[in-house]
């Protein structure tokens, strides 16, 4: 894969909505602009909410919705206040109606006692992921170069985002194009299995990638021997 990393916050992790909205402006522009075009955006971040549509509050609407026009799958980060509402509900931007809401689940499969969580959302691994940081985060202080394992939606997101990419591929190798957002959401949705919230009393999706490809790949017709 090609990677495009647009920076929208400070070195503290600060940002506002209006840096969000330039740089999803910037990717509308430059889908096509790279040997690759762009068909994927993650987004590990979030504002204070647990709704079922957006606040009033909201800004980035216009730009998430071009880009669901323009077939680019854009994966959010649920939220991590599901222990402040213990209700249904998501973050925004996750909750808009133009990206795919993504819930954190742990190394068993449940869901994360943090996550928000929504009929709406796909649930990915998310807790205690290892990843690289920057040495001053988390205290680490150890440079650049540096990993940490880190919980929260913000690294469940990143799964989904990747998976779409490769269910991607998968309906180019077997000959579809202009492949949505939408399609792909139902496909993963479909493909994935369900984990019962104890919380809420609700079923809700979670990824299963093996299934996703498998239901779209022909039979293979060499076997594993050489």
């Amino acid at each position: 894969s090609d990677l495009v990393a647009l920076r929208v916050f400070d070195d503290r992790g600060a940002g506002y909505e209006e840096w969000v909205e330039q740089a999803l402006s910037w990717v509308h522009e430059h889908q096509f602009a790279f040997e690759n075009p762009i068909t994927t955006v993650n987004l590990s971040l979030g504002g204070m909410w647990n709704g079922d549509s957006p606040p009033n509050w909201a800004t980035l609407e216009d730009e998430l919705s071009q880009l669901h026009a323009a077939g680019i799958f854009v994966s959010v980060a649920a939220g991590n206040a599901f222990q402040d509402y213990l209700a249904p509900g998501l973050s925004y931007p996750a909750v808009s109606e133009y990206v795919v809401p993504v819930s954190s689940t742990d190394s068993a499969g449940k869901m994360s006692d943090f996550s928000q969580r929504h009929a709406r959302a796909i649930a990915a691994p998310g807790q205690a992921i290892t990843s690289t940081v920057p040495g001053h985060m988390f205290g680490s202080g150890t440079g650049a170069g540096a990993f940490a394992a880190a919980s929260g939606t913000s690294m469940a997101a990143p799964y989904i985002a990747g998976a779409s990419v490769l269910v991607r591929q998968a309906l180019e190798l077997v000959g579809t194009s202009e492949v949505s957002e939408d399609w792909v959401y139902h496909h993963l949705r479909q493909t994935g299995d369900e984990v019962f919230d104890p919380v809420t009393g609700a079923l809700y999706h979670r990824v299963d990638l093996a299934a996703a490809l498998d239901a779209l790949m022909p039979e293979d017709d060499h076997g594993d021997s050489p």
